[in-house]
């Protein structure tokens, strides 16, 4: 079946830019901003007017000339998300560089291969400790830049001597950069962006101006912003390419970006800032719950029973449905001020890189916020669905995106088409082959359906459908979603070849906090109570309920509770917090080999 938006929708921004750069003098004609960029240091907000970022971004753009980048040369940021990071990139752009961003919790073997893969000449860092890395590697990087900060390294050149060498360059040769930025074609490569390589090596998704801009453009559409009005919280890292081309937006509609400082620090910033739009993915949207329904059972006397009421109307009312007057009064005394909480002023919570739950989802609506779950990959630039306002279902993700098209493969495979297909995997052509067919269609390895109404609803994951050895196929991701709770934070289905499913999970140690008094277990650390007869019996409660709803194939035979949480830092996670299934698997080998002995 091939399915494409019925009616074209052209964006305002269509004629305006072609090329990143393009889109960054678009933002320098049009708006004049007292805060384009903002970052939290000291406790106090550092503000950059639109004025002041241009000034800056020139300066590195002429810094970096000056130090000898070259068109087409790789670049790499290793750095938390801030102005900073944005110029950096913008500066980078203009020059005709192809920047690669990296995750600041990368692992270290993946820092080094991902440098070397792209063939990077300069890297922007704001840690010696990655600095230190890069340089063990005996990488191919010529030229380290500091951030600014306390960082002191005898061969990386200060953010300082940049601005130096680009306030030089600029006298000697006046109008350079803006001439490279305008000779930027969109077809060129803007970016490499490695995947997170859950299921093996990196690849360097390889990106062009005209990718980014015509999802730029589609956003605009699909989620329209008022500069006098709106301003943005980000709190995911501009290595994401979600939150990146996500960034790109909002600069290119005159509102103010804001960055956390960190992600613990998100409610905090988002009752100073007072944001309106905000980037998640459900990771954080299920920590934010978690804190809600904490705050909610720890109340006293009526103000406990009536927030437990109006938590469990939140799960039980269909979204959509008309408020009664209990909602109304829910809302009045418990939803309005969960809001405030966050800030008080969200119009849109985009969620994205990973599935949200949907009870979560129906609990979120119906207490007020505006959650707009969308799908896409690294590949496609990244959206391919998204809901957004006067088009929104729970359970699926939304519409097809502006310029997007869908096909869904025989096999039930979601295919799609259109300018925000990646250009390819970097040094990849086979790769790039199996990927993206001769008809222009990338196959997402996602699998799903369209209903009558033109949603796309994900079922599976292709390459996960696991096979057990009686010949059944079992989708892990639902059943790991289903397996979290106050005691597990994370799980990981085994079933692939195996006579029956079993689980990892890994605990959740905020939720511990709240569950050990309830099971009559306060005294006990978590190390005694996670091997506890209570915290056994509380899981296996948790494991029956889910079962009763599932094929008896599918059903979670045994589990194994882990007395640790995986981590980032150990290859475990890839820096999006998502599994890497065979290292973890492999790590726990003998636990799993356990469930399955006779």
């Amino acid at each position: 079946m091939n399915v494409k938006e019925t009616e074209p929708e052209v964006s305002t921004m269509t004629a305006l830019f072609t090329t990143l750069p393009g889109l960054f003098q678009h933002i320098t004609r049009t708006y004049q901003n007292p805060v384009m960029l903002a970052c939290k240091k000291d406790d106090a907000w550092v503000k950059f007017s639109t004025a002041e970022v241009v000034n800056i971004v020139c300066k590195i753009g002429a810094g970096l000339l000056e130090l000898g980048l070259r068109p087409g040369d790789r670049i790499g940021i290793a750095a938390n998300s801030s102005p900073y990071w944005m110029m950096m990139d913008f500066a980078a752009l203009g020059c005709g560089a192809i920047t690669v961003p990296l995750f600041s919790n990368i692992a270290p073997e993946n820092l080094r291969y991902e440098i070397q893969d792209s063939g990077m000449r300069f890297l922007f860092v704001d840690s010696e400790k990655q600095y230190d890395t890069v340089k063990a590697s005996g990488g191919i990087v010529e030229r380290f830049i500091a951030l600014p900060g306390d960082m002191n390294l005898s061969d990386c050149i200060s953010w300082d001597s940049l601005m130096s060498l680009g306030e030089k360059r600029m006298a000697s040769q006046p109008g350079e950069w803006e001439r490279l930025s305008n000779d930027v074609r969109s077809t060129s490569t803007a970016t490499i962006i490695y995947t997170s390589g859950s299921t093996g090596t990196p690849k360097g998704v390889e990106l062009t101006h005209d990718n980014l801009v015509t999802q730029v453009q589609g956003t605009a559409l699909r989620f329209p912003l008022d500069p006098k009005n709106d301003c943005v919280l980000s709190c995911l890292p501009l290595a994401h390419g979600f939150e990146r081309m996500a960034a790109f937006y909002y600069l290119s509609t005159g509102s103010s970006l804001y960055f956390a400082e960190e992600v613990k620090k998100v409610g905090e910033a988002l009752r100073e800032v007072h944001p309106t739009v905000i980037t998640l993915v459900p990771r954080l949207l299920e920590k934010t719950y978690d804190r809600m329904r904490s705050g909610a059972d720890s109340a006293k006397g009526f103000k406990k029973i009536l927030a437990q009421a109006a938590f469990k109307r939140a799960w039980e009312k269909i979204p959509g449905v008309p408020a009664t007057l209990k909602d109304k009064l829910f809302d009045a005394l418990v939803y309005r001020k969960l809001r405030e909480a966050l800030g008080g002023r969200l119009r849109f919570i985009i969620s994205g890189s990973a599935p949200l739950d949907h009870s979560l989802y129906g609990f979120l609506l119906n207490a007020g916020f505006p959650v707009y779950e969308g799908y896409g990959l690294t590949e496609t630039s990244p959206v391919i669905a998204a809901n957004y306002p006067g088009h929104l279902k729970v359970g699926t993700v939304g519409k097809f995106f502006p310029d997007v098209e869908v096909r869904i493969g025989e096999d039930g495979e979601i295919l799609a088409r259109g300018p925000g297909i990646m250009k390819g995997y970097y040094g990849k052509p086979g790769e790039t082959a199996k990927t993206i067919d001769e008809n222009g269609w990338l196959h997402t390895g996602d699998l799903g359906k369209l209903d009558a109404e033109g949603f796309l609803h994900i079922t599976g994951r292709k390459k996960e459908l696991f096979k057990t050895a009686n010949g059944k196929y079992v989708a892990p991701v639902p059943i790991e979603q289903a397996l979290c709770n106050k005691l597990a934070d994370m799980a990981m289905v085994i079933a692939e070849k195996r006579p029956f499913v079993t689980a990892v999970l890994f605990p959740d140690m905020e939720g511990l906090k709240r569950l050990k008094p309830e099971l009559g277990c306060a005294e006990m650390d978590d190390a005694s109570f996670l091997h506890s007869e209570q915290a056994r019996a509380y899981m296996q409660k948790a494991v029956d309920d889910m079962n009763t709803k599932l094929n008896h194939w599918e059903k979670v035979q045994k589990f194994h509770l882990a007395d640790r949480i995986l981590s980032v830092d150990a290859a475990e996670l890839t820096p999006t917090l998502k599994i890497r299934r065979h290292v973890v698997e492999e790590k726990f080998r003998a636990e799993i080999d356990a469930m399955y002995a006779a």
